[in-house]
């Protein structure tokens, strides 16, 4: 099962994504964010298998990262392979973002990434397996699409979605932009819009809300399962409790067949 996040930076991704995991493992489901299902993964190939019978103590830790990522890097051309259209059709949209070179570079690396761990950690996911990601192809809108310099084409954005991989579960933290920018504030201003003006910021977050909530309209519309959750004014607690709420909700209304 994949699960994946969508939300506007400072909406909770990242503060919701430990509630998931924990909760599904509590329904015991093996689940693993990226960072956690690096290591494991890579010791289900032959040469993390050899890493693993080697008397190496700390340096097998620092090898088996080096096997995922060999792997990661592998699998791009897999996944470009696979999904042709998609990968072609980013690579056209960005050519062409009135975006500086240093941030064009930063979505295609970041995208090109993202193809080749997807790509492994599927072809090495097993039975009961759970793979949570908080920024996956559906979050990546947010990069693809939004910047403090554009108007975000909104025909681009439905095409790109209908080409991605569809995940099993959305889970959508939702806020108001206004408290997006105020986090984002607190928490300290990405290190590449460390040179930007303060309203750039405020256009990118405009901008970055603007495709989150039509994304996420648009795969509504196409029958997805996604899971919204209020992080706006809420407590967080209250926030927590509803989310599991409605995973559970959700886990006991479909038959185990669904999941396995």
């Amino acid at each position: 099962m994949i699960v994946e996040f969508i939300g506007t930076p400072g909406a909770g991704k990242t503060t919701f994504m430990p509630v998931v995991r924990d909760h599904f493992r509590e329904l015991h489901f093996q689940a693993y964010s990226v960072v956690e299902a690096a290591r494991p993964f890579a010791e289900r190939t032959v040469p993390g298998k050899l890493v693993r019978l080697l008397p190496l103590g700390r340096l097998q830790r620092l090898l088996l990262w080096k096997v995922f990522y060999a792997y990661c890097y592998a699998y791009r051309p897999i996944f470009a392979k696979q999904y042709p259209g998609l990968v072609q059709t980013v690579l056209g949209f960005q050519k062409w973002r009135p975006i500086s070179g240093p941030d064009r570079k930063h979505v295609l690396h970041w995208f090109l990434h993202l193809t080749g761990s997807y790509g492994f950690l599927k072809s090495q996911a097993k039975t009961g397996d759970m793979l949570i990601i908080d920024e996956g192809f559906v979050h990546r809108v947010v990069q693809l699409f939004a910047s403090e310099n554009e108007v975000p084409d909104l025909r681009d954005i439905t095409e790109y979605l209908s080409l991605i991989p569809k995940p099993d579960l959305v889970i959508f933290p939702k806020a108001s932009r206004e408290i997006c920018e105020k986090r984002v504030i607190e928490r300290g201003i990405w290190g590449r819009f460390q040179a930007k003006k303060p309203e750039e910021t405020s256009r990118f977050i405009k901008n970055a809300s603007l495709v989150v909530n039509f994304s996420v309209k648009f795969i509504r519309e196409q029958g997805w399962t996604v899971v919204e959750v209020d992080n706006d004014m809420v407590n967080k607690e209250t926030a927590e409790l509803a989310l599991r709420q409605s995973l559970s909700e959700l886990v006991f209304s479909l038959p185990k067949k669904a999941y396995f």
